[in-house]
């Protein structure tokens, strides 16, 4: 068992397992007499407490979900290049495993995560608080919690990242308001007002500064619940569980071990005093059929069926799930009655051991297509179960059968079908583009779901016991692996006409032009259009529109065009690309073994960097970093640059380089690097250059790499539109080749720099200052170190994030750093 349950976590959200463990269904069948909700709220992707949604579902057996008001795209990735919307998609579907492995539900808004923040006042300026907060309240009209647990404390602004802050304001906030019939407003008129009984928040050491002043601290006053559960029916305790939750949040570094044993969790409640009488959040709440008018009936019933349960023969149970069933559907229309209706449906099904699938062969499909479609279902026990027909929805194809299925004999049944015409399934906050605030949706309704819904789907219509079902599921893609075996992943629909990936940033001298490519891919036969642009205004496209023709599906066309700039200021602007006269979409495919392969689609945009621009030419020697763009972009500039692997720094010498660049974090991931500092300095007293990027302040791999006295904070400048001033105005790296201004530093993305020096002794220059609002100035923004004939330069400004977005001042600041 204890090498079974991993396994079966990981496979699961592939729709490999369609039957669960008998000892599993009989927790289930529990669960089916526990009619509560529980709310976990806060701000990102991995900042969920895994521990306690895993309790609160598996033990506490209480319908619980988890609201991310973000999907993480501001954050670094630790296992790819991904960054900004496409790192969004894996945190997003990270969440999405874990909850697969606890047992949440999961929820988002449409806030962007635009980077760290100080303040919770930053943040709603950023985001419109009103429009988060309709969001919020929509999860809570949805999932209708009974209780709202909040991760963050709202009455710590300034004191952590604002986002958290503002999260736990939101949540205070929706509770308050969300059973008020005056927030009926045309975003929420299709949702009832719903009353929450208790608002908590979360506590933990992390809040005391540390666990010893939490452990000593009055508790008098705060809920508890002891979540170290062990489940003799899965062989694993709660926290066990929780750990492979935790764990998927892999881009994040956020692996864990496991634990055992007692484990408190502490709540301090929020909307009003502590009942001295309670101990645990939950205490005086009734979470039994008595809360739905005619369920008495039903707790006897369910009571009878977990004495009654045969884990050996879970089919036995079937004819009372169908009576305790047929009083569920007998009941009025309501929020229970739904949830548990489907709940006992899904029961029975497993404890006939049905198995059903439609899948097919490529993973990747657009309306139009025509693909062989194989199903298959089958049922292991003694129960009378009858294959009425097979349905292939959206209404493609409908087949009927009228046969009893045989014990453990497998049916199949294979058709040739067209893909209707459908939404794609790539991830649906993306059709509109990544705005800095908030994403925008075509229908404000979807805001707050996980992922795409998946509309084609096979549908089994099956008797059990001569009582109609249906089971439905969508078609998925499948096929073998002479190493990994079985491959099961979603199947994606795209449109028929897409461009594949290109880089989309091109560096436009004033008043010249600079050719452009790139690639249109059909997926589907006899596609044909025009392509066409929409520039604005100072900037021109030649051709302005190129017609394509598409004979065979898989056919690629290269478009070929010249972008010429008549803008006379440096300034960043963006061309859309459109087929006929419609959006056209970028489509990327991004694969990692701990989630689902992710078919993203971006509305297709040429960003011009119109610039003036002069470098000095130097040859570059790059250590790669976590998966930074800034190689690439030195190269856009003009610059010859080899990659060089931390492994050969002591190779780097001046007679085959000028410069030697690292890349972000490489201080920090590059365990070769350890005894790199007297390469560096042999490097600079030679004549060389050396440019570091920021590193973090934790786990650098070694804390003497510079001369002299050097340590990184954890001081950062979030506001982008902060001032920069200039500390040594005559410096040559404000004037060669290029004459910088205030305006370089317009346009910034996200934040000015991250992990500013705050130690270093009096030989580094202190070239750039810059601070928020009311914080002190950070001078270290470019330090400067002479070294012999040469430089040794720190600067941890964003590079990596002004450089991919095209910042025209960042390019020409950048080229002066490499040509001083």
């Amino acid at each position: 068992m204890r090498l079974f349950l991993p396994a079966l976590l990981m496979i699961c959200y592939l729709g490999t397992i369609n039957a669960q463990p008998a000892s599993e269904l009989l927790e289930k069948i529990k669960k089916l007499n526990v009619l509560g909700s529980v709310l976990y709220v806060a701000a990102h992707p991995d900042d969920e407490n895994t521990r306690l949604i895993s309790n609160l579902s598996k033990d506490q057996k209480l319908r619980t979900a988890y609201v991310s008001l973000t999907r993480g795209d501001g954050g670094q990735n630790l296992i790819g290049a991904e960054l900004d919307e496409f790192l969004g998609v894996i945190r997003t579907n990270e969440l999405l495993q874990a909850r697969r492995i606890d047992g949440g539900i999961q929820y988002f808004t449409r806030a962007n995560d635009f980077g760290y923040s100080k303040n919770a006042e930053e943040t709603f300026s950023i985001w419109n608080k009103d429009s988060i907060l309709l969001d919020v309240m929509r999860v809570i009209r949805t999932f209708k919690p009974d209780v709202i647990i909040s991760r963050f404390d709202y009455r710590t602004s300034g004191k952590t990242h604002g986002h958290h802050t503002a999260s736990a304001i939101l949540a205070k906030e929706a509770f308050e308001k969300s059973s008020s019939g005056l927030f009926m407003n045309q975003t929420l008129s299709d949702l009832e007002p719903v009353t929450v009984s208790r608002l908590f928040f979360n506590t933990s050491y992390f809040f005391w500064g540390s666990k010893e002043k939490f452990d000593a601290a009055d508790k008098s006053d705060l809920y508890s619940l002891d979540v170290g559960t062990y489940f003799p029916a899965l062989g694993y305790s709660n926290n066990e569980i929780a750990a492979l939750s935790r764990s998927m949040h892999k881009s994040q570094g956020f692996g864990i071990n496991s634990s055992r044993g007692v484990s408190m969790e502490y709540f301090e409640r929020i909307d009003q005093k502590k009942n001295p009488r309670e101990q645990s959040p939950f205490d005086g709440l009734d979470f039994t059929w008595n809360r739905v008018n005619g369920g008495g009936n039903i707790q006897k019933i369910i009571d009878q069926l977990i004495v009654e349960f045969d884990v050996n023969v879970p089919s036995k149970s079937i004819p009372l799930l169908q009576k305790a069933e047929k009083y569920i559907a007998e009941l009025s229309p309501g929020h229970w009655r739904d949830i548990k209706l489907k709940d006992i449906q899904e029961i029975i099904f497993q404890c006939a051991g049905l198995y059903t699938e439609g899948f097919v062969d490529k993973q990747v499909l657009s309306s139009g297509a025509t693909i062989k479609l194989n199903t298959e279902i089958i049922h292991r026990s003694q129960t009378n179960i009858k294959l009425q027909s097979i349905v292939v929805q959206p209404m493609v194809l409908d087949t009927t059968f009228n046969s009893q299925l045989v014990n453990n004999k497998a049916t199949y049944w294979s058709a040739t079908i067209t893909i209707p015409q459908a939404e794609s399934t790539a991830p649906f906050w993306l059709f509109n583009g990544r705005g800095n605030a908030v994403y925008t949706f075509d229908h404000p309704k979807t805001s707050i779901l996980p992922e795409s819904d998946r509309k084609l789907r096979i549908q089994f219509n099956v008797l059990i016991n001569e009582i109609p079902y249906s089971i439905s599921k969508p078609i998925i893609f499948k096929n073998d692996d002479p190493v990994l075996g079985e491959i099961r992943q979603p199947l994606d629909i795209i449109p028929a006409v897409i461009i594949k990936p290109f880089d989309p940033l091109v560096l436009v001298p004033q008043g010249k032009s600079a050719d452009f490519s790139f690639t249109i891919k059909s997926n589907v036969r006899q596609q044909k259009g025009i392509i066409s642009f929409e520039a604005p205004e100072g900037i021109v496209v030649e051709p302005s529109t190129i017609p394509y023709h598409f004979i065979d599906s898989s056919g690629e066309f290269k478009i070929q065009i010249k972008i010429k700039s008549l803008i006379k200021n440096n300034r960043l602007e963006e061309i859309k690309i459109l087929n006929n006269g419609e959006k056209l979409f970028t489509h990327s495919t991004i694969k990692y073994n701990h989630i689902p392969w992710q078919n993203v689609l971006i509305p297709s945009k040429i960003k011009v960097s119109a610039l003036d621009l002069k470098i000095k030419q130097k040859r570059i020697a790059y250590i790669n970093g976590a998966g930074d763009y800034i190689d690439e972009a030195l190269t856009k500039m003009g610059y010859k640059v080899d990659v060089i692997p931390s492994s050969n720094l002591n190779f780097v010498n001046n007679k085959n380089y000028d410069v030697l660049v690292f890349g972000i974090r490489a201080l920090n991931n590059q365990e070769d690097l350890t005894n790199c500092k007297e390469s560096i300095i042999n490097f600079a007293k030679n004549g060389g250059k050396v440019i570091f990027q920021y590193n973090t302040a934790h786990e650098l791999v070694t804390q003497n790499f510079v001369p002299g006295e050097f340590k990184i904070s954890r001081d950062r400048v979030t506001n982008e539109k902060a001032e920069v001033r200039i500390l040594i105005a005559k410096h040559p790296v404000f004037h060669q080749p290029n004459k910088i201004e205030s305006s370089d530093f317009n346009d910034w993305v996200q934040e000015r720099g991250l992990y500013f020096p705050s130690t270093y002794d009096n030989t580094y220059e202190e070239l750039l200052s810059m601070n928020d609002p009311d914080e002190k100035p950070l001078k270290s923004g470019i330090l400067c170190h002479k070294e012999g004939k040469g430089y040794i330069i720190y600067t941890p400004l964003a590079w990596f994030r002004q450089l991919p977005a095209g910042v025209p001042g960042a390019y020409r600041l950048f080229s002066n750093i490499i040509s001083y």
